[in-house]
């Protein structure tokens, strides 16, 4: 997504409400941005004193409209959040602990619109806890991005969605649709010469957390992590005994008009899970869509 553009000279002479124009700016921005923005980028950007970037950005984060990430800058936060999605029942948050203390693993739930995706909740696990998108990020939805919605969206936005796809992925990306909509759940794995640098990547990350010195580093750590992750289960690996590497899985969850609106993601990252580990993390996730369903449904 492209940030929002520079604010017109003749935009702000036109507004009755400079001031409230130059807020309205500022949400823009950061709702629209793929990583936190410093104070400089913004008041450049916008064409606005640095000072009045800063008043602005203070007041939002007072009121939790805006987060401010160490050494980053700033994003959306959960207040504004909460405003801009629909309200979600007091139950998700407890359902997503519970994910994650049974499995030990962190869980996310995002809504899923037509051309991105937006974090609403995380929960981190008691194994493992590597910093990822936080509350409030929206990205582009883009394959793997959303596959655990696909199938039940229709079929203009399934072949938006499949086309963002490299060429030879794309026979991968449609079977993938049809698995979805059989089991109910996707599940994401590395190659096998992969797993052991997923390990090593999600092990540094962890222990670097915000204090890694450069944070464009961190942000293409993540990036690749997540490239590393993301080759789906095939019908046979799913049915397979043998020992595999599992990265993360996803289901749907529907709202009361009974569309796929929401994903809930358990992320274990582990360079290897058997059959009935993998059982477990499958039965967990679907249990967990199933009681999310019924708690936003029911809202």
């Amino acid at each position: 997504m492209q940030p929002t553009e520079l604010v017109p000279d003749d935009v702000m002479r036109r507004s009755p409400s400079p001031p409230t124009r130059r807020v309205v700016e500022i949400v823009s921005l950061l709702a629209t941005a793929t990583e936190p923005l410093p104070v400089a980028a913004i008041a450049e950007r916008l064409g606005i004193a640095r000072a009045t970037a800063t008043a602005v950005l203070a007041e939002l984060d007072a009121a939790a409209w805006v987060v401010r990430v160490p050494d980053r800058g700033y994003r959306v936060g959960p207040a504004l959040v909460a405003l801009t999605a629909a309200r979600l029942p007091r139950a998700v948050g407890d359902l997503l602990t519970g994910l994650t203390a049974k499995t030990g693993c962190g869980a996310t739930l995002s809504r899923i619109e037509p051309d991105h995706l937006t974090v609403l909740d995380v929960r981190h696990g008691q194994d493992r806890t590597v910093p990822g998108i936080p509350v409030g990020h929206r990205i582009p939805l883009q394959f793997p991005a959303g596959a655990a919605v696909m199938p039940w969206r229709s079929a203009a936005e399934q072949n938006t969605w499949l086309a963002t796809t490299a060429e030879p992925d794309r026979r991968t990306a449609s079977a993938l649709l049809t698995l979805v909509r059989e089991r109910g759940v996707a599940l994401f794995r590395p190659r096998a010469d992969d797993a052991g640098l997923v390990d090593l990547l999600a092990d540094l990350l962890a222990a670097a957390g915000s204090e890694l010195l450069q944070p464009n580093l961190r942000a293409r750590a993540l990036r690749q992590l997540a490239a590393l992750t993301a080759r789906p289960f095939t019908r046979s690996e799913l049915d397979s005994d043998a020992d595999l590497p599992l990265s993360y899985l996803a289901a749907p969850v529907f709202d009361a008009n009974g569309s796929a609106s929401f994903e809930v993601q358990l992320g274990p990252l582990r360079t290897s899970t058997s059959k009935p580990e993998r059982d477990d993390y499958i039965a967990a996730t679907l249990a967990t869509a199933r009681a999310l369903t019924a708690a936003v449904a029911a809202q």
